[in-house]
């Protein structure tokens, strides 16, 4: 009887050692402190900040989109004169070719899809929110605007040297004169119904909701917010300027060959230099992907790998993949979509060594450095891992003993 007893204990011993007892993280732990460490783990993929820029370069005949980094990612090369570009909802640039008397519209490949030819001198080209273009001709002493056909259905004209052209809310339309040294405002009529005067070689205008964006080529400066906000001064030919969603202003300045980016203190926080001819800058509203939602199992054993499946989609169209989380203080990993594009699904296996409660933590990472938000999925692993039992040894103490253990015996059906 004794023996019998001794054999149950190091039975009992047995099993017990080789079932894990260390407890996971807790559900109520899930707090401010996790919160900061997920964010913190972020960089694991990207280290960068996402913005894209789109520059026209004139003197080089290009246009080109560039990272946080300065590295060019796309550009539309061979042009002749470019003056200005923009990024279309389509995902297409519309680019002012003034040497070619054009304003041409290019897909992601540079292939040209829209055109308006025979103009003088455009030198900005806008695509309005009914689908015509707006069209700036500088020597041409005009504003125009252009159906999908290239038929002109509005015009302003006589107009001196006209550098840039914006579309109001209301109808009206906004007009910088470099010559008269003045911005005018014409209604649909052409009348004039509002102007600021004494500029000093104004070059590029934009709304703003705190008044207008004015930049000076030859005073040199951009003016924030009218006559009651800020300025920048000291600039080397500014030529562009965009406000940022950051409140920091964007821009081009054509003499030094560069674009910055300047916050409200006056500070440059990025640049680009060595270009060649910069007359216009854009930085590209680069949205992140939609949080992931996070499928599978939510509960099982320790030690035993379960699959998972993360989706998410991007409004963008962007390509991304999946930093996760596994929620037990193993490594981030990398999960790519089966099919990387622009909807992509992922899927991954995960086990876990302890008993516990944990939290799947998933985000989205696109090619252009954007994070989305987290997506979770709480899962419980109450059960311990299956104990492997060594059936030769049981074998040998079930004939040993062959009345002892009668509870095992029925459990695991050895008689």
């Amino acid at each position: 009887m004794e023996k019998g007893i001794s054999i149950g204990i190091i039975l009992l011993f047995i099993v017990t050692a080789f079932s894990p007892m260390v407890i996971g993280f807790e559900a109520d732990d899930i707090n401010d402190e996790k919160e900061e460490l997920l964010d913190e783990l972020a960089f694991c993929c990207y280290d960068g900040s996402g913005n894209m820029t789109l520059i026209t370069e004139s003197l080089a005949g290009r246009v080109i989109e560039v990272d946080s980094s300065g590295s060019i990612v796309w550009q539309k090369t061979g042009l002749n004169v470019p003056k200005d570009a923009e990024r279309l909802s389509n995902g297409n640039t519309l680019i002012t070719e003034s040497g070619m008397s054009r304003v041409i519209e290019v897909d992601n490949g540079g292939n040209i899809t829209w055109e308006k030819n025979g103009l003088n001198d455009p030198v900005d080209a806008e695509r309005l929110r009914n689908g015509n273009t707006l069209i700036t001709e500088h020597i041409g002493k005009k504003v125009i605007e252009v159906d999908s056909a290239g038929n002109e259905v509005w015009n302003k004209t006589d107009l001196y040297a006209p550098k840039d052209a914006e579309r109001r809310d209301n109808g009206n339309t906004l007009i910088v004169e470099y010559t008269s040294g003045r911005i005018i405002e014409v209604d649909n009529s052409g009348n004039i119904v509002w102007m600021k005067t004494g500029l000093d070689g104004p070059v590029d205008v934009e709304i703003l909701d705190i008044g207008m964006l004015i930049t000076e080529y030859l005073g040199g400066r951009v003016i924030v917010g009218g006559d009651d906000g800020w300025e920048i001064t000291g600039l080397n030919g500014p030529v562009d300027a965009e406000r940022l969603g950051n409140g920091n202003i964007l821009i081009a300045e054509y003499n030094g060959d560069r674009i910055i980016e300047v916050n409200s203190s006056g500070n440059i926080v990025w640049e680009i230099t060595g270009l060649l001819g910069p007359i216009d800058a854009e930085r590209l509203n680069n949205e992140p992907s939609n949080a992931p939602i996070i499928d599978g199992p939510t509960n099982g054993r320790v030690g035993v790998k379960y699959e998972y499946t993360f989706n998410s989609t991007d409004d963008d169209g962007v390509d991304f993949w999946y930093c996760v989380d596994w929620g037990d203080n193993s490594p981030i990993e990398i999960v790519w979509p089966s099919n990387p594009d622009s909807s992509g699904v992922a899927k991954a296996n995960h086990s876990w060594d302890a008993k516990g409660t944990y939290v799947i933590s998933a985000r989205t990472l696109d090619i252009h450095g954007a994070e989305s938000k987290w997506g979770y999925l709480e899962v419980t692993m109450p059960k311990s891992k299956p104990f492997n039992f060594n059936f030769n040894l049981l074998s040998w103490l079930f004939e040993r003993f062959p009345h002892a253990f009668p509870i095992i015996r029925q459990l695991i059906g050895f008689d």
